[in-house]
């Protein structure tokens, strides 16, 4: 009987292991559960709506309760319809039998939904401005969760809950307007705990990547950390325009191929104000264009633009302040250089240094007459700050060619890029004539000192004499108020005059030169002054003398053959108008182009003069002329010789127009021999001096390289010239 009972028992046990087993394994399908477990869901929220299909219940023997499971169920909030791949809780043993039924804990595994339906249901139980922004900016989108959701014993939601999922196709519309599209993640969700990982994005045609983002929310704010690259693509900076600075929009035209990785942390409080923003970069930007017409004075390649290309950049970014290192290839219309650069900005201030390793392009110092030839190997280094005051500091300029250097020490420039002042330049350079120029401007509180023992202002000259720009050179100051002391020992003219012992005291106020003296003198020991006075009339009186005219007046190329002669130079500026006259005494010329054709044809002495060699003489040169908004008018020119006189007048537009009329009296010696004869003299000639038939009407009109002369041979003397020139000759009387 025992026996018997013993294998009843264990056949009873058998079957109940197979029971537990196929519970395990399969379980049972029921509907009883259905209708429980919508009222229980419905108790906790109005809004939800539940149908359930059949529930499927296994057993978990480990924890010994059951598993009550239904897939697909029809699940709606507020008529909106969450699609739900399946939906599972454990019911323990002994809530079932004391008929006392409270969900431990509840999975729910969703198909793909809408995101913005799911920002939605958010928004009911928690709203918040990031939701409300989120709401706005999501365009498109399919989110897929699995989570999991653990309850206390009075229904609450413990904090150990957690979400996962994946979003897809994710579409936003930032607030400039632009598009983020393609975003792909996944994502992990516990209390105050988020994480972003796998994610994927487009933005402006460039792949977004990123491993890791995590997101701490605290009490008042959210900690954000992460990193985040780019593949190589192209970005138009110019639609974050309202993002860049003024100097940065200038800039910024056109698009950039970028490449980067980033790491980056930061916090975001409820308000939606970032702070403790720290970000380090690697960043490959494969070009970048940059116009400036300055450097046409000193790369003489350059056309259009400098190329910054194959651009390494590292950034680090520390709660607004940060330092950025770079090294970079510099493209001036095919010729490639080096360059490395360091940009740092410490609270209001912003420190640069740039390197320049210059080898392949030419570098042309014009004022100096000083170039750098293609493949002679030189460096360029700019440093300073920009401060806080906007004013910007220009701590080294330095130039290094062989033995030559140019070096500029603080430059301090306001924020109307106004040059407040110089601490020093230092110059030393062999230039294009082979010739050695040394100049050392120093700073003297708010004077300034300048000397050199010799120095080549060929150049300086030629830039002072033709510059077409009606600017003052001391207009790049804010205003001026200095003496300039200069003492140079050996100041060059031209590649062969020079003048020695040149001292210059020059009073500046309000960048206008108020009182200037110069004294030098030629080496065959003629002087050269020039002097400049303003008086109670606020009249600029300028003068220029010198016995030795030569060096200056072959500057200008339309001479030829220019020989002696003395220079005398008056001009009176007042409210930017200017009344001059420039006169020449004891010259000769060998050829004027523009009126070499008239020399000939009307002067047998000039004739004479030409073929000899000796060049056409003249007594007297006078020109008065006045200039008045970059018009020249010339009231008269007037020169007279014993084989040739000549009176003009015209104008000199800005742009290089020219117009001259006028009378020429040729062979003079001629005039007075057939004045001389009793009666014919007198018919023909006239009694006084400086009368004749013997004239020559012309006109010279065009640009100084494309001059056209038209002559009529044969005129009569007009008053005005016969004035002029009993003038003349009663003065040398």
């Amino acid at each position: 009987m025992v026996k018997r009972i013993i294998q009843i028992t264990l056949f009873l046990f058998l079957i109940l292991i197979i029971f537990f087993m196929y519970l395990s394994i399969y379980g049972v399908s029921t509907d009883k559960f259905n209708n429980l477990i919508s009222e229980k869901i419905s108790e906790r929220d109005k809004n939800l709506e539940i149908n359930l299909n059949e529930i499927k219940i296994f057993l978990n023997i480990n924890d010994f309760n059951f598993e009550l499971k239904t897939n697909d169920p029809k699940v709606f909030f507020r008529n909106k319809e969450i699609k739900i791949k399946s939906i599972s809780t454990d019911l323990p043993l002994k809530n079932l039998l004391s008929q006392k039924i409270n969900f431990q804990e509840i999975k729910i595994l969703t198909h793909k939904n809408k995101i913005s339906n799911l920002i939605e249901i958010i928004r009911v139980y928690k709203n918040n401005p990031q939701l409300f922004i989120l709401n706005k900016i999501v365009k498109n989108g399919l989110i897929e969760i699995e989570s999991k959701i653990n309850f206390n014993e009075d229904g609450s939601i413990k904090s150990n809950y957690l979400v996962d999922g994946n979003i897809e196709n994710l579409k936003i519309e930032l607030l400039n307007n632009n598009i983020v599209e393609n975003i792909n993640l996944s994502f992990l969700i516990k209390e105050k705990d988020y994480l972003i990982y796998n994610l994927s994005s487009l933005f402006q045609s460039i792949n977004i990547n990123s491993n890791k983002i995590r997101i701490i929310e605290n009490r008042n704010s959210y900690n954000f950390e992460g990193d985040i690259s780019n593949q190589k693509g192209k970005i138009d900076l110019s639609k974050f325009s309202t993002f860049l600075n003024e100097n940065m929009r200038n800039i910024v035209k056109e698009e950039l191929t970028i490449s980067s990785n980033n790491k980056f942390t930061f916090k975001l409080n409820k308000k939606i104000k970032f702070s403790d923003i720290n970000i380090q970069s690697k960043v490959i930007l494969e070009e970048f264009r940059y116009s400036n017409d300055i450097f046409k004075r000193f790369f003489p390649g350059y056309k259009k633009d400098i190329n910054f290309e194959k651009n390494s950049i590292t950034i680090d970014y520390k709660s607004g302040d940060y330092q950025i290192n770079g090294k970079s290839k510099i493209n001036i219309n095919g010729d490639i250089d080096d360059a490395s650069y360091s940009l740092k900005k410490i609270k209001e201030d912003f420190f640069y240094n740039f390197n320049f390793e210059i080898i392949n392009s030419a570098v042309n110092f014009k004022i100096l007459n000083y170039t750098k030839n293609k493949d002679d190997k030189s460096s360029l280094e700019l440093k300073g700050k920009f401060l806080a005051s906007k004013n910007t500091n220009l701590e080294t300029i330095k130039f290094i060619h062989d033995k030559n250097f140019i070096d500029i020490r603080n430059i301090r420039i306001n924020q109307n890029k106004k040059i407040n002042s110089i601490d020093n330049i230092k110059v030393s350079v062999f230039n294009n004539n082979n010739k050695l120029s040394k100049l050392d401007i120093k700073k003297d509180k708010k004077n300034y000192l300048i000397n050199s023992k010799i120095f080549d202002g060929t150049k300086l000259v030629d830039e002072i004499l033709f510059s077409k720009e009606e600017s003052n050179f001391f207009e790049l100051f804010n205003n001026l108020d200095s003496n300039i002391l200069i003492k140079i020992d050996t100041a060059y003219l031209s590649q062969e005059d020079y003048l020695t012992s040149l001292n210059t005291n020059i009073i500046i106020k309000n960048n206008q030169i108020l009182d200037l003296n110069l004294s030098s003198k030629f080496p065959n020991n003629d002087e050269f002054k020039v002097s400049v006075k303003t008086n109670q009339n606020k009249e600029k009186i300028t003068t220029v003398f010198t016995n030795y005219a030569k060096p200056l007046v072959k500057k200008y190329k339309f001479i030829k053959g220019f020989e002696g002669g003395a220079l005398d130079f008056h001009s009176v500026t007042k409210n930017k108008k200017t009344n001059s006259n420039l006169k020449l005494y004891d010259f000769k010329l060998i050829e004027v182009p523009a009126l070499t054709k008239l020399l000939t044809l009307a002067s047998l002495q000039g004739i004479a003069d030409l073929l000899t060699g000796e060049g056409i003489r003249f007594n007297e040169f006078e020109m008065k002329f006045n200039k008045d908004k970059g018009l020249m008018t010339i009231d008269e020119i007037y020169s007279l010789g014993p084989s040739i006189s000549v009176l003009m007048d015209g104008y000199v537009q800005k742009d290089g127009l020219v117009s001259l009329r006028g009378t020429l009296v040729p062979a003079t010696t001629i005039n007075k021999a057939i004045g001389s004869i009793p009666l014919l003299g007198d018919i023909l000639v006239g009694k006084k001096v400086g009368e004749g038939v013997f004239g020559v009407s012309f006109k010279i009109k065009g640009y100084p390289k494309d001059l056209k002369t038209t002559v009529n041979p044969i005129k009569t003397l007009t008053p005005r010239f016969i004035t002029r020139t009993l003038e003349k000759i009663k003065k040398a009387n």
